[in-house]
């Protein structure tokens, strides 16, 4: 079976902030498809055909508590995880396979249990405030400006998530590559271009 996790922090009080985008991608697909998330101890899940979405309750920097506990109840073979970039501009999206924790908790929490090479992976950018530390920017909430830029590129996010549940995180990376050829880059058109919008049904 295949995984995918949101990586976030529970209770409403961090629901809306910009660590928590890994859960909104997902809280996000299951709304649109009419599904909702089963509640327990260590994660919220969903369970789609023949993959897992997981929401870790352990709050972040004990994320590799729920992916571990995950692993063997449903014995999960592939695993990719949504979360939240301090290096990348605001709602910029970058998927691939392997790399570093790029100093987040919650990465290096799920490294503890899977190495990093074999772990998927969609980097969603909230850029940086030098005005704000580290830890209260990304636990603040998303502010409306952001908001209109975060939601195209989450909805986005979602259709990877339908592409790497029907077939795996390779054909996640073709599209992935489809869309960057095809996007125009105009900031003022939203993150998907006219093009890009005509090809939907190919996600």
């Amino acid at each position: 079976m295949k995984l995918v996790i949101g990586l976030g922090n529970p209770t409403e009080e961090y629901r809306n902030t910009r660590h928590n985008l890994g859960f909104i991608c997902l809280e996000k697909w299951a709304e649109k498809h009419g599904s909702s998330f089963s509640h327990e101890k260590l994660y919220d899940y969903l369970r789609v055909k023949e993959t897992i979405l997981l929401k870790p309750n352990t709050f972040m920097n004990c994320s590799g508590d729920a992916l571990k506990d995950a692993l063997t109840r449903w014995k999960i073979t592939d695993t990719m995880v949504i979360y939240d970039d301090l290096e990348l501009e605001p709602a910029l999206i970058r998927i691939r396979q392997g790399g570093g924790d790029g100093g987040h908790n919650g990465m290096k929490s799920l490294f503890t249990v899977i190495p990093p090479n074999e772990l998927k992976r969609i980097r969603i950018g909230i850029g940086r405030n030098p005005e704000m530390g580290v830890s209260d920017y990304v636990l603040s909430e998303i502010s409306q400006p952001e908001w209109d830029l975060l939601n195209p590129v989450l909805e986005l996010a979602g259709k990877f998530v339908d592409t790497y549940i029907k077939y795996d995180f390779d054909q996640v990376l073709n599209d992935y590559s489809t869309w960057k050829k095809s996007y125009s880059g105009t900031r003022s058109a939203g993150i998907i271009s006219p093009k890009e919008e005509s090809n939907d049904e190919g996600l």
